[in-house]
């Protein structure tokens, strides 16, 4: 119930929020306080787990925003299982830690010895190197583990899980995995001291599990020529400012910008991205138009417009550039304008040609698929799903850049 009241109470924040810079917004939607404020009216919607309340009020939040500026809109809605988390937690001779359930969790607890490598009845802690589970499709690398672990037949499984800022860091997952049949859980890298071998540990999770009910965004805009595809995630394991927030504000900018002009457009936000982009694969599959009748595909992806941060002494601090790992990338009839479009923009100025070079993300799909042209941006971040990943991971003068330089390249096609 908590979570609800809560995401109930941000979605009218985030209206209000939306409502305070409409007309900033409808004179200039690229300006960087209306792509700001859209971030933190995002992030003000809670946590955005498929199927959550939060991910339910940004549906809301986007529809209204795109009727306004005259899109038809439609809601692809498909069932998804939600575990309405309550608490999860890891105590060890009396000392409590927070932890996150690495999915698909059940209410539960174990409490046995803790060891570092699995037993029988222990409580089994596995150590996972940071960029684990950020990807998809790559949920294997920490299942097996996991799967091995109760195999041997431990009561509970901890993950630690590495990261530069210390951080808990989620894990994406295949899609509709069974529940675990012991408590998983992951921690943060900081409270790793505390999992001594030999000592009794106890892991809890409480919550319950309920079918849900999940949806895509999908808004059209007729007008001259083939339609135009500009998709987002829209879903993500904690708030998501920098990961997901920054890409909404600046496709939401976009089809602001746009919706005055003669294009057609397809704008779809997807459900179900920590499950192997479950919504986005839903969508080409059922409701975007064919290779052959779109003018081309642009994706925004994660942290396409996050500051890079680092520890120093011992406090997390924002740096004053963006991430380094973050890349741009076309087909190679878009590399020249691309490349012009994000000169003097930090890794974007340097686009890969996804016809020679592996496409990262979800443009491989609608590579795969055949749809061309493609252009897309993505970046891995260290807050990258954690709790911290908050609306000051990016900013007015770092999301204006970056959309004006995808709007140059989306009037190029």
């Amino acid at each position: 119930m908590g979570w609800t009241r809560r995401a109930v109470g941000a979605a009218g924040f985030g209206l209000a929020a939306s409502a305070a810079v409409s007309a900033r917004a409808a004179a200039d939607p690229l300006s960087g306080a209306a792509l700001y404020a859209d971030v933190k009216a995002y992030a003000a919607l809670g946590e955005h787990r498929t199927g959550t309340a939060g991910d339910q009020a940004c549906t809301a939040w986007l529809e209204r925003a795109l009727k306004r500026e005259g899109y038809a809109v439609e809601r692809q809605g498909f069932d998804y299982p939600v575990f309405d988390l309550e608490a999860a937690t890891v105590t060890v001779d009396g000392a409590s830690v927070p932890a996150f359930p690495l999915w698909t969790p059940a209410a539960g607890q174990a409490s046995a010895r803790i060891t570092a490598e699995p037993a029988r009845g222990a409580i089994a802690v596995l150590r996972f190197p940071f960029g684990t589970g950020h990807a998809l499709e790559v949920s294997q690398a920490w299942r097996k583990p996991v799967e091995a672990a109760i195999a041997a037949g431990a009561s509970g499984v901890v993950a630690v899980t590495e990261n530069p800022l210390g951080e808990l860091v989620a894990f994406n997952c295949a899609p509709k995995q069974p529940a675990w049949p012991v408590p998983v859980v992951a921690v943060a890298a900081r409270s790793a001291a505390l999992l001594a071998t030999g000592s009794e540990g106890r892991i809890s999770i409480a919550g319950a599990m309920r079918q849900g009910r999940a949806e895509n965004l999908v808004a059209r805009r007729p007008g001259t020529g083939k339609p135009l595809i500009v998709s987002t995630p829209k879903s993500g394991w904690f708030e998501c400012a920098g990961e997901r927030g920054s890409g909404i504000a600046i496709w939401l900018g976009l089809a602001r910008r746009l919706a005055a002009t003669d294009r057609n457009l397809v704008f779809m936000a997807a459900s179900g991205h920590e499950f192997d982009g479950y919504g986005g694969h839903l969508f080409a599959e059922h409701l975007a138009p064919g290779p052959a009748e779109a003018r081309g595909w642009v994706h925004i992806g994660a942290n396409v417009a996050s500051y890079d941060f680092a520890l120093a002494d011992g406090r997390i601090t924002r740096l004053d550039h963006p991430q380094v790992s973050r890349l741009a990338a076309a087909s190679e009839a878009l590399l020249p304008v691309a490349r012009k479009a994000f000169a003097g923009q930090l890794k974007y100025e340097a686009p890969i040609d996804i016809d020679k070079e592996r496409a990262p993300g979800e443009i491989a799909e609608y590579q795969r698929r055949g749809y061309a042209p493609l252009f897309s941006l993505v970046g891995s971040h260290v807050l990258h799903h954690t709790r911290r990943d908050l609306p000051d991971v990016t900013s007015p003068a770092m999301l204006e850049p970056v959309a004006r330089g995808l709007a140059a390249v989306v009037e190029a096609i």
